[in-house]
C-alpha cells in the first residue's frame, strides 16, 4: 500500500495502473489454466502448461522493455497505445466517432481494439501488452489441443513442450500488435478445423470466427489458412459411403465459397483491383521490397530461380543463420533454428509416417498445406527481424513434423501377427 500510494502520488497510471490491472490478468490466466488441467488430465501438460505462461509473462515483459526502452519506442505498438490512451475514455462516455480514424484497414482495426481494451484495462501499457500477450498464448494452447483432437496418436508431450517454449512465440507475439492478436484467431482456426475432420460440423462455426478475426487485421492470412482447409478437406479420405462421399463434396464447396470471399477481402485490403496472378505477385514483390531496409536486412532469392524453392524453405523455417546475426536479438533468434534443424533431423523417424498420415489424417494435410503456403507467401521478406515476428503464426505447425506418432517395431509385428497367422492357417 505505501508502494502504490508513492506511485499514484508520484507517477502517471501507465505505470500504478499496471500494479492493479496485472494481479487481476494472472488471476484470470490462473483461472484458465486451472480449467484446462481438467481438461487435459496429464500433469506434465499441466506442468508444461503452467511453465509456459511463466515463461510467455517473462517473454512480454521483455519485448515490453524492448519496444520502449532498448529500441526507444520504435514499433507499431507505441502507435496503438497513443492512439488508444487518446480516445478510450470518449468510448468510456459511450463516444465512438468513426469518422476520426484514417489509415490503413489492419492498422484501424488494431487501434479500436486496443481502444477496446484500454476501456477495461485504462492506458498502461505494459498491462496492455500483458492482455494481448494473453490472447496469443490461449490461441497456441488452442493449436495444442487441435493436435491433441486430431491426431491422437502423437506426441502431445513433445509438441507441448515445443509450442509453450519456443522462444520465438514466447516473445514475438507478446506486445500490443497485429502478431497477438492474429495467432488467438489462428488458434481457434486450428481447433475448428480438428473437431470439423473429426466429424463435428460445430467445427465449421469455430473456423468462421477464427477467420473473421484473423481477416480484421490480415485477411491475406486468412485466405493461406482457408487455402490449406481447403485442400485437406479435397484429399480428404473417405470411406465408399455416401453420406461420406456427400460430406465430402459439402465440405469442399462451403470451403471454396469461403475461400473466394475471403480472397476478394484480400485483395481490397491489398489494393490489388483484378484478383490475377501476376497482380498478387507485384503487390507481394513490392510488400517484399518494403521490408529490404534496417539493420537485419538481406537478399531474398526468388522463387523463379532454380534454387528460389529450396531457399525460401529455409530462410522462412530457419534463418538467419548466426554468422548473419546483426545483433544478439537475431544471433538468438538464429540460435532457435539451429535447434530446429537439429530436431528435424534427430525427427526422420517420425517423418516416415508422414505419407500415411497425409493420406489418413486430414489436419496434418491441412498443417503442412498451411505451412507450404505460408513460406511461399513470405519467401520475399528481406529483414530477418520481420521475418522472424511473422513466422511465429506459422511455427506452431511446422513443429507438428516433430511430434509426428512413430510406428514401433511392436506395432509393426502386431499389424503383421493375424496375416502370419493366416498364412500359417
Amino acid at each position: 500500500m505505501l508502494v502504490m500510494s508513492w506511485a499514484m502520488r508520484t507517477q502517471s497510471y501507465a505505470s500504478w495502473g499496471t500494479m492493479i490491472v496485472l494481479p487481476a490478468i494472472i488471476i484470470i490466466n490462473a483461472v484458465l489454466i486451472w480449467i484446462a488441467r481438467k481438461v487435459e488430465r496429464d500433469s506434465f501438460v499441466t506442468k508444461v502448461l503452467i511453465a509456459g505462461f511463466i515463461a510467455k509473462c517473462i517473454g512480454i515483459f521483455f519485448r515490453y522493455v524492448s519496444v520502449f526502452f532498448i529500441y526507444n519506442r520504435a514499433g507499431d505498438a507505441v502507435r496503438y497505445n497513443d492512439f488508444a490512451a487518446l480516445y478510450y475514455q470518449s468510448w468510456r462516455d459511450g463516444v465512438i466517432t468513426w469518422a476520426q480514424y484514417d489509415g490503413k484497414a489492419g492498422t484501424i482495426a488494431m487501434e479500436l481494439i486496443t481502444t477496446g481494451v484500454y476501456v477495461f484495462t485504462g492506458p498502461s501499457p505494459l498491462a496492455g501488452f500483458y492482455v494481448f500477450g494473453s490472447m496469443a498464448f490461449w490461441g497456441v494452447y488452442l493449436i495444442f489441443r487441435a493436435f491433441r483432437t486430431a491426431c491422437p496418436e502423437g506426441r502431445y508431450r513433445r509438441y507441448a513442450v515445443l509450442l509453450f517454449l519456443l522462444p520465438s512465440l514466447l516473445y514475438w507475439p507478446s506486445s500490443i500488435g497485429k502478431e497477438s492478436w492474429i495467432l488467438l484467431f489462428v488458434g481457434v482456426v486450428a481447433y475448428g478445423a480438428a473437431r470439423f475432420f473429426t466429424g463435428r460440423l460445430l467445427g465449421l462455426v469455430w473456423i468462421a470466427v477464427g477467420a473473421g478475426g484473423v481477416t480484421l487485421i490480415r485477411p491475406h492470412i486468412a485466405v493461406l489458412l482457408l487455402a490449406a482447409l481447403a485442400v485437406a478437406q479435397l484429399l480428404r479420405p473417405t470411406d465408399r459411403s455416401p453420406v461420406s462421399v456427400v460430406g465430402k463434396v459439402v465440405g469442399v464447396a462451403i470451403m471454396a465459397v469461403a475461400l473466394g470471399y475471403f480472397i476478394q477481402s484480400s485483395a481490397d485490403f491489398l489494393g490489388v483491383q483484378e484478383v490475377t496472378v501476376d497482380s498478387v505477385t507485384e503487390k507481394v514483390e513490392w510488400a517484399g521490397g518494403q521490408t529490404e531496409q534496417g539493420g537485419s536486412v538481406f537478399e531474398p532469392v526468388p522463387l523463379g530461380s532454380p534454387l528460389g524453392i529450396p531457399a525460401a524453405f529455409v530462410t522462412v523455417l530457419f534463418r538467419p543463420f548466426p554468422w548473419e546475426a546483426s545483433s544478439p536479438l537475431v544471433l538468438l533468434q538464429s540460435l532457435e533454428g539451429l535447434v530446429l534443424i537439429v530436431l528435424l533431423i534427430k525427427a526422420w523417424p517420425q517423418l516416415k509416417t508422414l505419407p500415411r498420415l497425409l493420406r489418413t489424417n486430414p489436419y496434418v494435410t491441412f498443417a503442412l498445406a498451411y505451412v507450404v503456403g505460408f513460406v511461399i507467401a513470405f519467401s520475399g521478406f528481406g529483414n530477418f527481424g520481420i521475418l522472424a515476428r511473422q513466422r511465429s503464426l506459422m511455427l506452431p505447425f511446422f513443429v507438428i513434423l516433430l511430434a509426428l506418432p512413430v510406428v514401433t517395431d511392436a506395432r509393426r509385428r502386431s499389424r503383421a501377427a493375424p496375416k502370419q497367422e493366416l498364412v500359417d492357417a
